[in-house]
């Protein structure tokens, strides 16, 4: 059989046929493009804690950390937390003991509180170092791994600050506590009040929403109760903070039993609470061993205190004419910081020397210098003149000595 022959499209219908021949091949290409090597899924692993403390308060010790809220590959955490905390008595020689778990509690992102009532056997002499450490597990018990050591002190805490009283001076605030025989500093924490009476906490004290600030809880061997949680003390802060202060006394035995807060203002009111502060130096970590805080003390910085008494008044005649007529009067000025001048009293003397009649005020508002002019006294009497300080919160000096003298008559 005979086949017609194979003809050529024209070069443009050969062209559209290959085309339309390649499309298909290109597009299944195309879908079956690899698309990479398959994710793994998210272990969920809540990010390792980096800022645990501790702190040790009487016989508790003080961890606060940050619980994360994002996973070890960057995404949100999900499901619930438990943070398990473990201790370690250091010793001088390695290797260290493992590190025993104290507890395991639920917590929740941020901010996190938790405290340790420390058994007997780590409140009394030789201090040692304890070190602390956290891990924060998924709800799965799976955890990223330990936090980095965090250490504070055993051994005895010093005691508490026992009858805190203060008063205000011109100087400051005075404080004064019933002292003892201890070498501890006694450190002193003061906020202000605010006019309706109540502390004004700094933001960093101020209990956040997500916090958990449970209480350890010992185990039945331990034979210890858990103590009541008790507030977190002061963060550090310079004597230039607008909010809150820490005043420390230098370290002396025996202890002196007072100091003054030269930075309190006036018109201001403040509260202060005390700790003793015992410092030891372990392992190469300088730690602190705090007494309980003391019962708080309210004091009213209020302006009450009258300025120094003017001294070396004099009173000499003066004016050289009869329109002209008058008292000088001068003393030494006053050098208070808050000083607004001085008040000027005169008083009539009788024949026989002896002060009488009525005490007049010569000037309505205070004399700004060491110096007065009485025009207003009479010839041939004789005055009495004596002066006074005044502060500009309206406090009055007592009044300087006497000093006599008569005005002539020409």
């Amino acid at each position: 059989m005979k086949f017609p022959p194979i003809t050529r499209p024209p070069s443009r219908a050969r062209r559209w046929l290959s085309a339309a021949a390649t499309a298909p091949l290109i597009a299944f290409a195309a879908g079956c493009a690899s698309p990479g090597p398959p994710q793994p899924p998210s272990l969920n692993l809540p990010a390792e804690v980096k800022d645990l403390t501790a702190e040790r308060v009487g016989n508790m010790v003080h961890l606060r950390w940050t619980t994360p809220e994002m996973t070890t590959d960057r995404l949100q955490v999900k499901g619930a937390m438990t943070a398990e905390i473990c201790r370690v008595t250091v010793t001088a020689v390695p290797p260290h003991p493992a590190c025993i778990k104290i507890t395991r509690l639920p917590v929740q992102s941020g901010p996190t509180h938790a405290e340790e009532a420390l058994p007997p056997n780590l409140t009394v002499e030789p201090p040692a170092p304890l070190a602390y450490r956290v891990q924060i597990f998924n709800a799965h018990g799976h955890s990223a791994g330990l936090s980095p050591e965090a250490f504070t002190a055993a051994g005895a805490a010093p005691s508490s600050v026992a009858q805190l009283r203060g008063t205000p001076t011109p100087e400051g605030a005075m404080l004064e506590w019933q002292p003892t025989n201890t070498s501890a500093q006694v450190e002193l924490d003061r906020l202000p009040v605010g006019p309706n009476g109540v502390v004004v906490e700094p933001p960093e004290r101020k209990t956040p929403r997500k916090s958990s600030k449970p209480t350890i809880k010992k185990d039945s061997a331990s034979g210890s109760k858990p103590a009541p949680a008790s507030p977190p003390r002061p963060l550090q802060m310079t004597v230039t903070a607008p909010v809150e202060v820490k005043l420390r006394t230098p370290i002396q035995s025996p202890d002196p039993g007072g100091t003054i807060d030269h930075t309190a203002q006036m018109g201001e009111t403040y509260r202060y609470t005390s700790q003793r502060v015992r410092t030891v130096s372990l392992g190469g970590h300088t730690l602190e061993l705090r007494s309980a805080v003391s019962q708080p003390v309210t004091v009213a910085m209020r302006d009450t205190f009258p300025p120094h008494t003017p001294s070396s008044l004099e009173a000499i005649p003066g004016g050289a004419t009869a329109a002209d007529r008058s008292i000088d009067l001068s003393w030494s000025p006053d050098t208070d910081a808050d000083l607004a001048g001085y008040f000027v009293y005169r008083q009539e003397v009788d024949p026989n020397g002896v002060v009488t009649g009525t005490v007049t005020r010569l000037n309505t508002t205070p004399v700004v210098g060491p110096a007065y002019r009485d025009q207003t006294a009479l010839a041939g009497h004789r005055y009495a003149y004596r002066v006074t300080a005044v502060d500009t919160a309206g406090n009055e000096s007592a009044p300087s000595a006497d000093v006599q003298e008569t005005l002539r008559e020409q």
